[in-house]
């Protein structure tokens, strides 16, 4: 039986060498594999040969004249929703740079209505938290008759209200960075801003 290598095969059927190493993976009993040398049975290249749809021939029926009109007004179109998303863009620049707020120790994220929910949810949280563990200090501070008792315990609950602190903290900041990332990616994506600019 006769065999080809890949790029003979490619050739011969006129399709490139990728759609070669595809149909290669498909066709595996009229693969011969020796190493690194591959070569391609003539029943491979009936296969290729059968399993491929002719292409039709593409005719191009414009005119250079409607190909011209057709990128003048897609051109346009471009332009346009360029111009909307930087009048949109200076607009809410225009909003933030109205409040008074100080930069260097405040900060104003943007939340969706669900997002605010689940901050608002961590922050309640956070308050019935502390008011339990005030509550159990409060229980324990009456029921512990000695010094050294008291003083382990204070040490114990001043290390879970720290460990509750920075646990729900942290969830806060993951939640504010997720916001900054989806919003800088929009804002990429819709090219407002540019992907050199860094937002921090």
């Amino acid at each position: 039986m006769k065999t080809f290598t890949m790029k003979e095969v490619a050739e011969m059927l006129g399709i490139s060498y990728r759609a070669v190493r595809y149909y290669k993976d498909i066709f595996t009993n009229d693969v011969i594999q020796d190493g690194r040398i591959v070569l391609l049975s003539s029943r491979f290249v009936d296969k290729v040969r059968n399993n491929r749809k002719p292409r039709s021939p593409m005719v191009d029926k414009k005119t250079k004249v409607e190909y011209k009109n057709e990128l003048e007004e897609l051109t346009d179109k471009h332009k346009k929703a360029l111009q909307e998303q930087k009048e949109i863009y200076e607009t809410r620049l225009g909003v933030l740079s109205e409040l008074d707020y100080d930069a260097e120790n405040e900060r104003i994220e943007v939340f969706s209505n669900e997002e605010y929910v689940q901050f608002e949810n961590a922050l309640i949280d956070y308050r019935h938290q502390k008011r339990e563990i005030e509550l159990k200090e409060l229980h324990f501070k009456n029921e512990l008759a000695s010094k050294d008792e008291i003083v382990e315990h204070y040490k114990q609950q001043t290390q879970y209200q720290k460990e509750q602190s920075d646990r729900i903290l942290s969830q806060m900041d993951n939640l504010i960075d997720a916001i900054r990332r989806r919003d800088t990616i929009e804002a990429v994506e819709k090219n407002v801003i540019s992907k050199k600019i860094d937002l921090d």
